[in-house]
């Protein structure tokens, strides 16, 4: 038996990208994991797509000192704009002119302006993604973290008792299904993890190519799984009913433990020098960034000066944000009482977390929610959204609100804000009580659920969960 773990949309990821989500940090660990655990058995393999139902097997280990190369570059502060606050945007001589027009002319010019921008710079991407394919050789090279990563592993040939399994974003790029039938015939069984149901069940909070391929995921890929994971009841739950609603009945999907490791610190000075409270997230509508933004300007109204701490925004501009970024810009970041610090390496998230006063996590609604068990990995509590399944991810260790509510949240923030003895008492909770998986343990589920028989491995199944 061969376990085949498709790692294609990972490679994808970190060829445009440097900082990895919630998704990209779980898959990864995981399989950082699996290969320490199993790799030297022979049964536990990597692939990567290199056609719509062909692959070729690839040396995990090159993998992943790309993507921890990649991981360990600090972000380098904007020098036109204090840390951790986005500079303003430069004005140059055209759109100083510009201004001088009448509101009628200026407009309109300043849309064609924006789009011919776009439009420079769609076409400097397609001129990139046709060339590509003529520089490739037998052995092509891609970037992934800054490292060439090459791939010239064999093709694959999946067998009768393998097992082909993405823990990773699957709906990305979806499986063609005449791929699927292939494995199925060949005798090989498939996997998938359920990470949320965000495209599906709120679709206004997506884009439409994500709507799209996620559609064809649960219609192709999960009706033909022989196993589906799930990193939440809440997922599961989810996932279940909405397979039902579309008339398909699956397997119950076995709940794996996320692990909850901090990331490690360099022992730099701190990073930022004010008091502040942390919320650490992709800066997109689903994390409710607005909602919190609402809320500092409330305390900052209602609030003696000076006693409303900063807020941080750690990570990645997202999308459907474009006119949050404007309305902070316009309100000069209240006057930098709101800070963003842009896709912060791992050394420097630690530094964030290990400084902050607590963390913020008022996300609408979230398939599990990392940033809570990491803030609590570091003994800092957080104001969590009572939603979906973050009270899964956080316990007892978290002081919850209704992240549609406004006042209650900022009621229950500036209770943590105001009584630093209630912050003590959970953190002195979290020190005492908090007990979270590691990516060890997920990644021992994950073997012991595609039935890995090495002892060494997995003796146990603790942890193991399905929603029965």
């Amino acid at each position: 038996m061969a376990i085949w773990f498709d790692v294609e949309d990972l490679i994808r990821y970190f060829q445009n990208a440097s900082r990895p989500t919630g998704i990209q940090r779980l898959s990864f660990q995981t399989y950082r994991r699996i290969w320490q655990q199993a790799g030297a058995s022979g049964e536990v393999r990597f692939c990567r797509r290199s056609g719509p139902r062909n692959y070729k097997a690839i040396h995990f280990p090159a993998l992943e000192a790309g993507i921890l190369a990649s991981a360990c570059v600090p972000v380098t502060p904007s020098a036109s704009a204090p840390p951790g606050q986005p500079g303003q945007p430069q004005i140059g001589r055209v759109g100083r002119a510009l201004r001088t027009l009448p509101l009628p002319y200026r407009l309109p010019l300043g849309v064609i302006a924006r789009s011919t921008l776009q439009i420079g710079h769609a076409t400097r991407d397609l001129s990139a993604a046709l060339i590509e394919p003529l520089r490739r050789g037998p052995g092509f090279t891609k970037h992934v973290g800054g490292h060439q990563f090459e791939l010239q592993g064999g093709d694959v040939v999946f067998g009768p008792g393998d097992w082909f399994v993405n823990l990773g974003a699957s709906w990305d790029s979806p499986y063609d299904p005449a791929f699927i039938e292939g494995l199925r015939a060949s005798g090989t069984r498939f996997a998938l993890l359920a990470h949320d149901l965000i495209p599906h069940l709120f679709p206004e909070w997506c884009t439409q190519a994500m709507i799209t391929d996620f559609q064809v995921w649960m219609q192709d890929a999960v009706p033909r799984t022989d196993l589906m994971f799930a990193n939440s009841r809440n997922t599961a739950s989810d996932l279940v009913a909405a397979m039902r609603r579309q008339g398909e009945q699956i397997a119950e999907p076995v709940i794996v433990p996320i692990g909850a490791e901090p990331p490690v610190s360099d022992g730099a000075a701190r990073l930022l020098q004010n008091n502040y409270v942390l919320m650490v997230g992709t800066i997109e509508v689903r994390k409710n960034h607005a909602a919190m933004v609402r809320v500092w300007r409330r305390l900052l109204e209602t609030m003696p000066a000076g006693s409303v701490p900063d807020l941080v925004f750690a990570g990645k501009i997202g999308w459907l944000t474009a006119d949050l970024i404007a309305q902070l810009n316009n309100a000069a970041w209240f006057g930098g009482k709101i800070r963003h610090v842009d896709s912060p390496c791992e050394a420097e998230l630690a530094n964030l977390y290990a400084n902050s006063l607590f963390t913020l996590f008022p996300s609408l609604y979230e398939g599990w929610g990392l940033p809570v068990t990491e803030s609590l990995s570091f003994g800092k509590t957080v104001a969590a959204s009572s939603s979906s399944a973050i009270p899964e991810a956080g316990g007892s260790f978290c002081a919850y609100f209704d992240p549609d509510n406004i006042a209650e949240a900022a009621q229950v923030i500036r209770g943590l804000i105001e009584n630093p003895a209630q912050v003590a008492s959970l953190e002195a909770r979290i020190a005492g009580g908090f007990r979270m998986p590691s990516w060890d343990d997920t990644a021992r589920s994950v073997l012991a659920a595609l039935g890995f028989e090495d002892q060494r491995v997995c003796g146990t199944s603790e942890g193991l969960q399905s929603i029965a």
